[in-house]
């Protein structure tokens, strides 16, 4: 799927089934579907249900509207989605949707432009091409209208409020300027914390710089390729194919500590008071501190890779796996509590909002029970009961 060396891509194929070996030495795409977590806001869950798509989903459990489907985009190269792995971002009002996807496309559309069962005179979203494939997502400075995206090795940054302009008038102006070209591809969000751009990259760097003028702060190196980054209080944590969670100072850069498994770490911690629960590929959960790395405990789930991040809610930390088990260990004991086979692929992060708790599967389902498919956006985290999204299959 992703451009890296073959023996990357063989180890995932064995682990998650998300990348294809399509000639020797290289690979490209085959079968993109993307694997954004959910995303809640004003009563309305956004998840990607699918390959190329993104549902919203009303407080009444029914599919309010998908994109792009009832949507038009005048740029015809971009009316269709391969997959989307990065998850959406909400403007600071919340009426606009801004998403990357991995034809190298950003958008921006507004739901409210979409009333349920309009025919005719479809809603306009903008959209605007970057130098390749969005993997990582996208970040959202409300503050100062600006936009931040990785496309292959590059971290653009675009206004946000000149490509919401093209919804109305799809010859508005938007400039997308190079913030800083790493020497790998950059598969991680970027985040901001303490007044730097944080990100990874395959290349094996943590890099820090500055979101205005892409002045290199500074850089961390680790011996393999990163592909997260996250920020718990004056600490990155990022981690990647050396199997490594590191713990970086958000000020300089230096090491404060790392943690080593058995296998790859994709997986951005759930931190809570004072420990950083991550998943690996050979699906362990390790509870590491976060003050000096030391691992408090750690349990096997054989039920397949953990690529998603975790949560955390009322004392039981929610894991998925690319087998599609949901489990719920309770943090105190380090006991399963409860276990649920959701029958479809969990890569996508976990997210809580409040005491709820939101997933975002493969795909649609046939429940156990037997009838029509369904498909799981909830879990209750007290005892792992699902709920079911109703117009989404």
């Amino acid at each position: 799927m992703f451009h890296v060396k073959q023996r990357r891509v063989l180890g995932l194929l064995a682990l998650a089934g998300v990348m294809a070996v399509i000639a020797a030495g290289c690979v490209s795409s085959a079968g993109t579907r993307g694997w954004a977590g959910p995303v809640h806001s004003a009563n309305v869950l956004i998840v990607s249900s699918g390959g190329g798509r993104i549902d919203g989903i009303g407080s009444d459990g029914r599919q309010a509207w998908r994109f792009p489907e009832i949507w038009k985009i005048p740029e015809r190269k971009a009316e269709k989605l391969k997959g989307i792995y990065g998850p959406p971002v909400l403007s600071a009002d919340g009426k606009v949707v801004f998403v990357g996807d991995y034809n190298g496309y950003v958008y921006a559309f507004r739901p409210g432009d979409y009333t349920p069962g309009q025919t005719v005179d479809q809603p306009v979203a903008a959209s605007y091409p970057l130098d390749g494939a969005v993997i990582g997502g996208i970040l959202l400075d409300s503050a100062k209208d600006t936009l931040y995206a990785t496309s292959k090795n590059k971290v653009y940054s675009l206004r946000a409020s000149n490509l919401v302009e093209r919804i109305s008038n799809r010859d508005a102006l938007v400039v997308a300027a190079i913030v800083f070209q790493a020497n790998d591809d950059v598969w991680s969000a970027p985040v901001l914390a303490g007044g730097k751009l944080l990100f990874s990259s395959l290349d094996g760097n943590l890099y820090a710089v500055d979101p205005d003028t892409g002045a290199e702060k500074w850089r961390f190196k680790a011996d393999k390729g990163l592909v997260t980054a996250s920020v718990a209080g004056d600490l990155v944590l990022t981690s990647g194919f050396n199997s490594t969670l590191y713990a970086v100072d958000v000020d300089d850069g230096s090491e404060r500590w790392s943690f080593k498994a058995n296998h790859w770490i994709w997986a951005k911690p759930a931190v809570s008071q004072g420990v950083a629960y991550v998943g690996d590929f050979d699906g362990v959960v390790h509870a590491v501190s976060l003050s000096d790395g030391t691992e408090s405990w750690s349990l096997s789930l054989d039920k397949g890779a953990l690529r998603a991040s975790p949560a955390i809610a009322g004392g039981t930390l929610i894991v998925s796996t690319a087998d599609g088990w949901l489990l719920g260990i309770d943090t105190s004991s380090h006991e399963i509590v409860w276990q649920r086979d959701v029958g479809s692929a969990l890569n996508a992060d976990i997210t809580v909002d409040g005491s709820s708790v939101y997933i975002a599967p493969k795909g649609c389902v046939t429940p156990e029970s037997g009838g029509d498919k369904v498909y799981y956006t909830q879990v209750n985290p007290s005892n792992g009961d699902l709920t079911a999204a109703t117009g989404v299959c």
